[in-house]
């Protein structure tokens, strides 16, 4: 049996360490950039209190660099996040480029919301599904509305008064609805969200966009 003739040239010997620190990179690129990019994520969920675990997967991991991936997994809770601001870049658009998506928030804050529990996920080039419970109140509603934050206005706050006739009480949220990502920006495509039987579509786009600024 013929054996294989290993370089022996000094190029030879060159060409053959420079493929095998190539492989080293790549395999090390795959084990330890997740990894990062996990703790970086987890790191501005949790900036304000709360614990979150993130997973990330792409192949190659080099990817991730430019924030692309094949798959992003959040569950997390006790969050408090800030609602995004209007000026703010498009939120939707670094999400947009993981395949799949799966965030579980439990017991949270968003803004003028108390999530009790909240799904944000999407398969593939499927429409964002979005399912959230918990409260909120005019009072904190009102203290939130203004122009330069993505919330709902005057209109869905006159509404829930004349409903409810109250304030600061708390009111009972339930969302359950498909979100586009229009050029990076939220859109509601479909399914229902109210607040105290009050339709409320500018509320969900404000959660979402909270979430996934942070993301």
């Amino acid at each position: 049996m013929d054996r294989i003739r290993l370089p022996t040239s000094r190029a030879g010997r060159i060409a053959a360490g420079a493929a095998t620190a190539l492989v080293l990179l790549l395999v090390l690129s795959q084990l330890l950039l997740p990894g990062i990019g996990e703790g970086a994520v987890e790191d501005r969920l949790t900036e304000n209190g709360g614990t979150a675990d993130v997973s990330l997967s792409a192949k190659p991991a080099a990817r991730l660099l430019l924030g692309d991936g094949d798959r992003i997994e959040i569950d997390a809770t006790g969050l408090d996040l800030e609602i995004a601001r209007a000026n703010d870049p498009v939120v939707f658009d670094d999400l947009d480029r993981f395949g799949d998506v799966e965030i579980v928030i439990a017991d949270s804050t968003v803004g003028p919301v108390r999530l009790e529990h909240l799904v944000l996920s999407r398969n593939g080039d499927e429409p964002y599904s979005l399912e959230a419970t918990g409260t909120t109140s005019l009072a904190d509603l009102a203290g939130s509305a203004g122009e330069d934050f993505e919330v709902p206005g005057s209109d869905l706050l006159g509404a829930i008064l004349n409903a409810t006739g109250v304030g600061g009480s708390d009111l009972a949220l339930d969302l359950d609805m498909r979100l586009e990502s229009d050029g990076g920006r939220v859109r509601v495509l479909e399914g229902g969200g109210e607040v105290a039987g009050i339709p409320t579509g500018p509320l969900a786009e404000l959660i979402a966009s909270a979430i996934v600024v942070e993301v």
